[in-house]
């Protein structure tokens, strides 16, 4: 099956990416990834989806899956900025975006628009051995050396007999320089967002432990003011009491005071 999408053709039965008429060379893996994106691109894909599709269920650290896919998208003419082809989601997952004429037929044929042309002829097999440079895997288990192994899979090995080893050598530590850059700035951006995440939780936990306080001093507030009402109440009652007592003496006092008189 090919899918067209674009200027890129994407051959499953090749396992072959093409620009117009080059090949992209792309690692089995991220091959892989974008065959499930592309083939499951009615729905959104989560992140344990592509892990059961293409690790096989083992534990895969977010690090490695996000180097996976900035490769797939620069594989195809996309960014994590741009997005323009495979669509992150945030919290649940992602999806190839993008429009796609699936093919039975080579690219070319009438019937499709901006065809893309077809792969050159299989060159013939020298005379003297050839080396084929096979996928790299990070055997050191940490997830920042994956853009390593990415590009030297997609070192120029095959152009050795054009190219020198010191061009070979640039062209590696170019492309090398390339994907760290890359991986340096999206890991900047995650760690900016998890600073703003950060950020966001420590101000939400100050408002609720000053609003907390602000509760608390108004209760207290309230519990004195009812406290102060009541003892207010007691010494008015107390003053009330006194003034009739006082009456009364007084008036038992002009009394016995008159009778003496007389």
């Amino acid at each position: 099956m090919r899918y067209l999408f674009e200027d890129y053709a994407f051959d499953t039965n090749l396992r072959e990416l093409y620009r117009g008429a080059d090949v992209v060379s792309v690692t089995p893996q991220v091959f892989d990834l974008l065959e499930y994106l592309i083939r499951h691109r009615a729905r959104v894909v989560s992140k344990d989806d592509l892990i059961n599709a293409i690790w096989n269920g083992r534990s895969v650290s977010d690090a490695a899956l996000t180097t996976r896919l900035n490769v797939a998208r620069n594989a195809i003419g996309d960014s994590g900025g741009e997005q323009r082809l495979i669509k992150t989601l945030p919290r649940r997952g992602f999806r190839f975006i993008g429009q796609v004429r699936a093919a039975q037929e080579p690219s070319g044929v009438a019937g499709y628009d901006n065809p893309v042309e077809p792969p050159k002829a299989t060159l013939p097999l020298p005379d003297k051995p050839s080396v084929a440079a096979l996928p790299f895997t990070n055997l050191s288990g940490d997830p920042e050396q994956e853009y390593f192994a990415d590009v030297l899979t997609g070192s120029p090995a095959r152009e050795r007999k054009e190219r020198s080893p010191r061009e070979i050598d640039q062209e590696v530590a170019r492309k090398a320089a390339l994907a760290y850059e890359k991986w340096r700035r999206d890991a900047e951006s995650r760690k900016e967002e998890a600073a703003r995440e950060n950020a966001r939780q420590r101000r939400e936990r100050t408002i609720e432990k000053v609003q907390a306080a602000l509760d608390k001093a108004e209760r207290e507030h309230t519990r004195r003011v009812d406290v102060i009402e009541t003892e207010r109440a007691d010494i008015e009652a107390r003053a009330q009491a006194e003034d009739a007592r006082w009456h009364k003496q007084k008036s038992e006092l002009e009394k016995a005071l008159r009778r003496a008189r007389s």
